[in-house]
């Protein structure tokens, strides 16, 4: 029996006892979702974030990404690391804005990334309220995540996304918990319906 995470905020908590072997590296991922598939991805390839195959395990560097039965993302592992041309690749990834549509097929929604600027893939994005997005939680977060690994610390992000609708990319919520260093450890909830 793997680990167990977010018991206070998902009953009975999410069990981490599936496995994948990373360069070396054990990244741990929840009982309920199956793999059929690892892709390893570089920063040259192109995505298309609302067509990802189902069923699969999405590797860039030491990122870990699972796809659900819909393709749609259903958890990552992921280390945060600053990255200094976050711009430049932006501009060469524009197929992040693929999410539903230009912008995100569910009106209010963004096409999220899940922290360009710390070293994760270009093309992985999910639909996030633009506030939470833009100005909420998750951008509050990755301001943290990029101060704390500029500043040499090692942040680690684990998060767990709920069942949504049946066509697009977007999660009503997702639990995310947040290690430093290995000590410190934070789980949130992030709720797409609210502002936050």
């Amino acid at each position: 029996m793997g680990d167990i995470i977010f018991e206070d905020i998902m009953e009975p908590g999410v069990i981490l006892s599936n496995s994948l072997e990373l360069s070396g590296i054990t990244k741990y991922y929840p009982d309920y979702l199956t793999v059929d598939q690892m892709i390893n991805l570089s920063i040259n390839d192109k995505l298309d974030p609302s067509n990802l195959h189902e069923k699969s395990a999405l590797v860039y560097n030491t990122n870990l990404y699972i796809t659900d039965d819909n393709g749609n993302i259903a958890y990552f592992d992921c280390d945060m690391q600053h990255t200094d041309n976050a711009g430049k690749i932006r501009k060469e990834h524009p197929e992040y804005k693929s999410v539903g549509g230009k912008v995100a097929l569910h009106s209010d929604m963004d096409a999220g990334h899940f922290g360009l600027a710390l070293g994760q893939h270009p093309s992985i994005a999910m639909e996030q309220h633009k506030h939470t997005n833009r100005y909420g939680a998750w951008r509050t977060f990755e301001r943290d995540w990029n101060k704390l690994s500029s500043e040499g610390y090692k942040v680690n992000v684990k998060a767990v996304f709920v069942d949504g609708d049946v066509e697009g990319t977007y999660s009503p919520f997702w639990c995310i918990r947040e290690t430093i260093d290995e000590d410190e450890v934070n789980e949130y909830v992030i709720t797409n319906d609210d502002l936050q």
